[in-house]
């Protein structure tokens, strides 16, 4: 772009009354007419600013957003050093796929063969993990990603050097621009006018910039974006008040933040997309442990429609990200990358004069996109009863691919939320509910309560049981003392984590404005800081013991072999965990009568059977087009034994 163009941007910005002579402005009716200096002081209302470099009349209220995409690609080109190339980016792809595989115990991609393997891409998802998304999306889609990031993440330690090394492109926010007191009052809104009381608005506001209110008798808080100001008293949002509620009536205080010049993003991402590289982006704006998807902002849209304007065809690929306990060490999480999407032609000329409604049009289509590859539920308490529908409707000896999970899961939520007022959903939410209930109370999961059908054999007696309980003590301490020594090392690194963790979450949700609800979101993210900063001290301190009653390459040996031990040790904790949790309920069951787990194991039933009567009201295609005889992998397996939650184990 000619600098004659850059200068002109700024001297606008700047200047509010003073138009340089390469601009002309044009006549519109319907609102308040300005004074206009080339007018002699005739009050016209200036609506149109024309720009040399594209040759076009911009409305006034959308100069601002034309201004921050006139850079063209040739300003931003990316250019990769060997070092770059060769040395940077294969250690960040190993060292991604190393962080997520050994933070998750087991990560699922679903349509890989969705993703194109050279050309520009955008990646978009949920964003429910903080940090963990990009680490997660980057490590499983194959290609090289940079990600969009809030530039004040930028200055985080450990995250800003990481962020620097993956070229992530900062941005800044409209949550993380200050606020500033405005001065006077706001008399009055009316629809998308704004009447003030002793304000400025001439002198302290420009196009673009937000306003803040806070409605009467309320807490609640509302914006809105300046798209003309008329002068030191009245001003023009961008948008009409769309409550009646949130209007003003009466003097109220406001606050207002500075409009954000994006030209710099923009210039980075179309250069990146015009070098046939990747963008991941996460519309929602910031992460949550909300469980539905919050309306996506209009920055994924705007990337594929500005780089088709410039000569950049980019194909948008949705990523449902979906975490079981995201926030929890060796958990679960499942990826799918959905069909490929293509902007629709005829959204390119409507760019060119409405770019608002061409946004808005793309932005539906991604939302939907996006829905159909992740799990969206009202509430915490609906997706729990979702979970439970699930392992309820599933036999236990079905194994289901990772896709045809997800494709089950979403049927049933659709389920859910389609038919929740019914009778008989609201019979089963009862049931399912209480069943849960009595599960937590006898410290049982739905996977050990599925074994129990061998108590309502008369012959299995106490004898069995004994045996049992003798086999897995046994377990228990020989899995115990080979976990000692690594219990040693490895459990300060854990505590500290966890401890600091729960804060951080505090501090986040007391941040949030009310949009995390526990701060979830963020723990896995800190708990990977953490082990990053603490593993390394751990393992020097150990090898300075070492050192200080051996030799120098004994300690160097024992520091390179511990993080891999520390690892192993990880295996042998979960084998140890799931024998403690198999060992306890059977010693119960020895102890008490097993009548109570008997009765519960009949309950289980009953939910089970109210489940299926519902699949096959609300949804009989779901059994045909989930063939569970295919995927049923009891043939193999051997029958799981008493409370075990091994009811996967091979043969």
């Amino acid at each position: 772009m000619s600098q004659k163009c850059i200068a002109t941007s700024e001297l606008h910005c700047q200047v509010k009354y003073r138009f340089p002579f390469f601009f002309y402005m044009s006549k519109s009716v319907g609102f308040k007419d300005l004074p206009s200096p080339m007018h002699g002081g005739t009050k016209e209302r200036i609506t149109h600013v024309h720009c040399t470099d594209c040759g076009r009349d911009i409305p006034v209220d959308e100069w601002p957003n034309h201004r921050d995409r006139l850079r063209s690609l040739k300003l931003k080109e990316r250019t990769l050093s060997f070092v770059q190339r060769y040395v940077v980016g294969p250690f960040l792809d190993m060292f991604m796929w190393v962080l997520v595989n050994v933070f998750f115990r087991e990560v699922a991609v679903v349509g890989s063969e969705n993703i194109p393997a050279s050309g520009p891409v955008v990646f978009y998802g949920n964003h429910q993990n903080q940090f963990m998304d990009a680490c997660v999306m980057r490590a499983t889609c194959g290609r090289r990603v940079r990600f969009i990031i809030a530039e004040k993440s930028m200055h985080r330690a450990v995250i800003g050097q990481f962020a620097t090394m993956m070229e992530c492109v900062p941005v800044i926010r409209p949550q993380d621009v200050p606020q500033v007191s405005g001065t006077g009052t706001i008399s009055s809104i009316t629809k998308a006018t704004v009447t003030g009381d002793g304000t400025t608005f001439l002198s302290s506001l420009s196009i673009g910039d937000v306003i803040f209110w806070k409605v009467a008798d309320s807490d609640r808080k509302c914006s809105g974006q300046v798209a003309s100001i008329i002068s030191d008293v009245e001003l023009i949002l961008t948008m009409p008040v769309a409550k009646e509620d949130d209007t003003i009536r009466t003097p109220t205080p406001y606050k207002y933040s500075k409009r954000i010049d994006h030209s710099e993003m923009y210039a980075e991402v179309y250069g990146t997309l015009g070098k046939g590289d990747a963008i991941g982006i996460f519309p929602e704006g910031g992460s949550h442990d909300r469980t539905s998807l919050q309306p996506l902002k209009a920055g994924v849209a705007l990337f594929s429609l500005g780089a088709r304007e410039r000569g950049v065809d980019v194909t948008i690929i949705p990523v449902g990200l979906t975490y079981f306990y995201g926030h929890k060490f060796r958990s679960r999480a499942h990826v799918e990358f959905g069909k490929p999407i293509k902007a629709p032609r005829e959204l390119d000329e409507l760019f060119k004069t409405d770019k608002r409604a061409a946004t808005g049009s793309l932005l539906t289509v991604l939302d939907n996109e996006l829905r159909e590859v992740t799990i969206n539920v009202e509430d915490w308490a609906t997706l729990n009863l979702l979970h439970t529908f699930r392992r309820l409707y599933q036999p236990p000896q079905v194994i289901l691919d990772t896709g045809v999970y997800l494709k089950l899961t979403r049927r049933l939520a659709n389920i859910l939320a389609e038919h929740k007022t019914e009778k008989d959903v609201e019979e089963f939410s009862t049931m399912a509910n209480d069943y849960s209930d009595f599960c937590d109370a006898l410290q049982l999961r739905d996977a050990q309560v599925a074994t129990l059908a061998k108590l309502t054999d008369s012959k299995f007696g106490a004898a069995p049981l004994i045996r049992l309980l003798f086999r897995r003590v046994v377990m228990l301490f020989l899995l115990g003392i080979v976990l000692l020594p690594f219990a040693f090392f490895g459990a300060p690194i854990g505590l500290v984590g966890r401890l600091l963790s729960e804060d951080h979450a505090r501090t986040a949700q007391a941040g949030s404005s009310g949009l995390k609800i526990k701060a979830a979101d963020v723990k896995a993210s800190y708990k990977i800081i953490v082990g990053f900063c603490t593993l390394p001290l751990v393992c020097a301190l150990f090898g300075a013991g070492v050192y200080a009653n051996a030799d120098l390459r004994t300690a160097v040996t024992m520091m390179v072999c511990l993080p891999m031990t520390l690892y192993v040790s990880l295996h042998v904790v979960r084998e140890f965990l799931l024998e403690g949790r198999a060992t306890i309920p059977l010693m119960r069951s020895l102890l008490s009568k097993p009548k109570v787990f008997l009765r519960h194991y009949e309950r289980r039933m009953a939910v089970v059977q109210l489940a299926e009567t519902l699949v096959a009201k609300y949804d009989p295609d779901l059994e045909t087009d989930i063939d569970f005889s295919s995927n049923d992998a009891s043939e193999g397996l051997r029958h799981a034994s008493l409370f075990s939650l091994r009811h996967r184990s091979r043969k």
